[in-house]
């Protein structure tokens, strides 16, 4: 399982590094035509917005939930006794799955309803149900992640518990 879910979390950040990409060659381009050309690109704000990085976001915070890009507050954490900080590990990651579970419950009947209405972009006729089936699809890998890491918890190899991650 954890195979497949890193081949998918491949697949998924190579395409937000491309949609990071494409977003500066866009914003780039506009910057340039606006400034030099007085010849904006319409709609390359809407497009970057819309697009661009909700895939970046959503399609990478799989990676950086493994990689334990996240910021923690653990003053108080760090000095309780390690089996109730063991504990109290547990909870935030169970927590953390049944949040990240109803995120997905939640964006999935709004992905729908902008696809059955057929939502499109202000400036140009491009469809937003793309950009809406992002979001469930990124927080659906990051969840299955945060759930096959409960067993990484007690080594300390679970994202939100890695030693290198961010800490405040």
């Amino acid at each position: 399982m954890k195979m497949l879910l890193n081949c998918c979390e491949t697949f998924l950040i190579y395409s937000a590094i491309v949609s990071t990409f494409m977003m500066v060659c866009l914003t780039t381009a506009d910057a340039g035509g606006r400034y030099l050309l007085s010849l904006p690109i319409m709609g390359a704000y809407e497009i970057t917005e819309k697009y661009f990085m909700v895939y970046l976001i959503f399609f990478s915070i799989c990676f950086a939930y493994r990689e334990g890009a996240n910021v923690r507050v653990t003053f108080l954490v760090d000095h309780l006794p390690p089996q109730l900080r063991l504990a109290i590990n547990y909870l935030v990651q169970i927590f953390s799955i049944l949040y990240g579970i109803s995120l997905i419950v939640v964006t999935i009947p709004h992905t729908l309803q902008v696809i059955a209405v057929g939502k499109t972009l202000d400036v140009y006729n491009i469809p937003l149900g793309p950009a809406c089936m992002v979001v469930p699809v990124g927080l659906f890998f990051m969840t299955l992640r945060m759930f096959l890491d409960l067993w990484q918890i007690k080594k300390g190899g679970a994202g939100f518990f890695k030693q290198d991650s961010a800490t405040t």
